[in-house]
């Protein structure tokens, strides 16, 4: 049985151009109809065919196609297999990764507006953090973030996993980002000199919106202290937080943060 290109662009649902590709490229040689010179198929390329689309299913390059076909194929086609099966491992154990990273942002983004002025204890997992810039407010002075760093922090595999936060010392904002060390151990980060470890800690936590650009709330912390030493807690620890959003809300410009207060351990567990 014979075939024109029409029809075995039909039967396997591919490009006339992606056929002549692959005639181009060795995998068929289909024949020549002596009265108008059109290619004419038979069979054995559409198995040919057939083969190649599926190879390249299992993330098979055209060139290699030919080249396994051509000589020790068993034994080659194995080694591309399990180099194939191995990259979809650490593939799905990155998508699991983000996945889990997606839900933890989702739901803080979910209930960010509805915990402003609530007060609850959490345990902050060890992160590592690394410093951006300093600022008084809204006065930020210069940027330190070296090459290094920068590769680090924006390549696209580490993009989705760390958080913009500041650390509050002597009255300025130590901004930074930070990974939880779960994920930075994941995504197998190597440790860097300028990056800094914060252990776990245990932190009476509320949500608190800053203000607009230019505007900053300078007693952002003032009523969580004071709930802080009402409710009998003692501060162990730097205060800081962890930036949930910037963005217009009904008419107003919030900056939303979650505050973190350490306290002692045995008194967030009673």
């Amino acid at each position: 049985m014979e075939y024109n290109i029409k029809e075995v662009s039909n039967i396997l649902n591919i490009s006339r151009e992606m056929i002549r590709y692959y005639e181009k490229k060795g995998m068929i040689s289909p024949k020549r109809k002596e009265e108008n010179n059109y290619r004419s198929y038979d069979t054995m390329d559409i198995f040919f065919l057939m083969e190649a689309i599926q190879y390249q299913g299992w993330n098979i390059n055209i060139k290699s196609i030919r080249g396994l076909k051509e000589e020790n194929y068993y034994n080659q086609i194995v080694d591309y297999l399990v180099k194939y099966y191995n990259d979809l491992i650490k593939e799905i154990d990155y998508k699991t990764l983000l996945l889990d990273r997606i839900n933890q942002v989702t739901e803080r983004n979910k209930m960010g507006r509805y915990n402003m002025g609530n007060y609850w204890v959490k345990r902050i997992p060890e992160k590592y953090f690394f410093q951006v810039v300093t600022g008084e407010g809204d006065n930020y002075e210069e940027i330190c973030l070296s090459e290094e760093i920068s590769k680090v922090l924006f390549s696209d595999t580490n993009i989705p996993f760390w958080d913009v936060c500041f650390e509050y010392i002597n009255g300025k904002e130590i901004w930074g980002l930070s990974f939880d060390k779960r994920y930075f151990d994941k995504l197998q980060i190597l440790e860097k000199e300028n990056m800094v470890y914060i252990p776990e800690e245990y932190c009476l936590c509320t949500n608190v919106n800053l203000g607009r650009i230019g505007a900053f709330n300078k007693d952002f912390y003032a009523e969580a202290l004071d709930y802080l030493e009402r409710k009998g807690y003692r501060q162990n620890g730097t205060l800081s937080a962890l930036l949930i959003g910037r963005g217009m809300e009904e008419d107003e410009f919030y900056r939303l943060i979650e505050l973190h207060l350490p306290i002692e351990k045995n008194l967030a567990t009673v």
